[in-house]
């Protein structure tokens, strides 16, 4: 019994991380802006849940956990790589028009 609901918690949290990271990126990738993110929440993000993964190894390397795990670090290192890229673009690109404009 204590597994099965261990399972269906976990199964949930999985489901409910993809619905959350979803949208960002469909975000992300539409306005090509990333202005309202920060990289510093992202990169804590990121240590977090290495930190979690690198719990896991240890304590119970379940494959399961494990992917979910993985599955996260690739949503937060596909968030924060977009959110680098368009910062930096945006910028780039605001520097342009302002130079025309003179």
């Amino acid at each position: 019994m204590k597994t099965t609901i261990a399972f269906a918690l976990l199964s949930v949290y999985t489901v409910l991380e993809v619905i959350a990271y979803t949208p960002q990126l469909i975000k992300l990738l539409r306005t090509k802006s990333a202005d309202d993110l920060s990289c510093t929440s992202w990169i804590t993000w990121f240590i977090a849940d290495a930190c979690y993964l690198g719990y896991v190894l240890l304590e119970s390397p379940d494959i399961g956990v494990i992917f979910i795990c993985l599955l996260d670090l690739a949503f937060i290192i596909s968030v924060y790589c977009l959110t680098i890229y368009y910062q930096r673009n945006t910028k780039h690109k605001s520097h342009k028009i302002k130079r025309y404009k003179r």
